[in-house]
């Protein structure tokens, strides 16, 4: 196997920890934002508020999803923007997913 297919293997695995290891909580989820349909999800792992009352929530949420891409792309040797993408990529199988 070729470089690019153990980094692919190594995102996958990546993705499932990701979902698996839920963000710390903030006032309101990413889970509630998007059931509330106030916040959508964009394809590179990050949120964009669709109602601007939301938007600090959102600020956070994305400050905090940037930290754990960072780490796990300085440990997976990739970069971040596969990481959420990577990520962006799993969120379409949760509860109330909601793209942009």
């Amino acid at each position: 196997m070729g470089r690019s297919g153990s980094r692919m293997i190594a995102l996958a695995a990546l993705a499932g920890f990701l979902l698996a290891s839920p963000l710390p909580a903030t006032a309101q989820s990413a889970e509630q934002l998007r059931a509330e349909k106030q916040a959508c999800e964009l394809p590179n792992g990050f949120m964009r508020a669709i109602d601007n009352s939301v938007r600090d929530a959102v600020e956070r949420i994305n400050a905090e999803r940037r930290r754990v891409y960072e780490e796990q792309a300085k440990s997976e040797g990739v970069s971040v923007e596969a990481v959420g993408q990577v990520y962006a990529r799993q969120l379409r199988s949760q509860p109330h997913y909601r793209p942009c």
